[in-house]
């Protein structure tokens, strides 16, 4: 039986992956399948074209090409609709599709994914909601304050369109000189649950930064955020929790707790903030996980 599929891309995703794009819609035509592609113009038009897909019924699945911050517009687009969100992944890191079996052996093909999003296999991803300054959106795999969004703070947009990943290395290295200069981070959820750190990671998936597994507590199945509260200021203290990402310890360095069924307030006024890859800027954010999930096609096998 034949789907109507909707491809919302973004070109300027990925060192230019449009090729690869057309080949998996080629693909999936040649499966039988009837193939919509329509490209984003601006920043949050993601999220516009998919509410009216999901709203209007116009589409069976919404396919997502690029990287993690044009799938969370797109799944915050489809969110609260029956329409499964797909991916194809024309981002730089890819974590999410990594996460969900799209990239075989951590490698990108075109006939792979094709299969992923032919195979019709759904699994439910619980996101969660973030509110700064008033303004409420979507996150799916992490929000991080403190280091990593110093990082995305630093990276070149230009530098990273021409040559991807390797673009942070000196956004990381720019983090990591002024981390001593940076302000404890405050969170709290009630009165009697408290507390500061240097570096604050909220994870909703296993996998970090490409294929660095940075959390055993959660999973994109289970309802809840992994937080993990890194503490002391300056490089070292940062190093070895890159270090300790890269052994799969991070849960062990950190205080590590779950967030389920409450809101955590988390920031001020000083503190960087990034959620799925995206720099949001500085302030203080709500985040509270969503307690219905989102329908994903993937193709994971554990």
């Amino acid at each position: 039986m034949s789907e109507r599929v909707a491809i919302i891309r973004n070109r300027f995703a990925g060192q230019g992956k449009s090729s690869l794009v057309d080949r998996i819609a080629e693909k999936l035509r040649r499966g039988g399948q009837h193939v919509r592609m329509l490209d984003t113009e601006f920043a949050g038009h993601a999220t516009e074209l998919a509410t009216k897909i999901a709203a209007t019924g116009e589409a069976d699945v919404i396919v997502a090409a690029g990287g993690d911050g044009t799938i969370r517009e797109v799944a915050e687009g489809a969110f609260g609709h029956k329409v499964p969100v797909g991916i194809i992944p024309a981002g730089s890191a890819n974590v999410l599709a990594r996460e969900l079996g799209y990239m075989k052996g951590g490698h990108i093909s075109a006939r792979h994914v094709a299969n992923a999003l032919l195979s019709r296999d759904i699994v439910d991803l619980y996101p969660f909601e973030v509110t700064r300054a008033g303004r409420v959106q979507l996150g799916l795999c992490w929000i991080g304050a403190g280091f990593d969004a110093e990082v995305l703070r630093y990276v070149s947009p230009s530098l990273k369109e021409k040559i991807g990943r390797a673009s942070f290395v000196p956004a990381i290295l720019q983090a990591l000189m002024g981390d001593s200069e940076l302000p404890d981070i405050p969170w709290h959820m009630h009165k009697n649950k408290a507390g500061t750190c240097a570096w604050a990671l909220l994870a909703n998936i296993r996998r970090y930064a490409g294929p660095f597994t940075v959390t055993k507590m959660t999973d994109y199945n289970i309802h809840g955020l992994a937080c993990l509260m890194s503490q002391g200021h300056g490089a070292w203290p940062r190093i070895l929790d890159q270090l300790s990402i890269g052994f799969r310890r991070f849960d062990k360095r950190c205080d590590a707790w779950m967030l389920e069924g409450a809101t955590l307030h988390l920031g001020d006024d000083q503190t960087p903030i990034q959620v799925d890859g995206d720099f949001l800027g500085f302030g203080a954010v709500e985040v509270t996980p969503k307690k219905h999930p989102l329908p994903f096609r993937a193709f994971v096998r554990r």
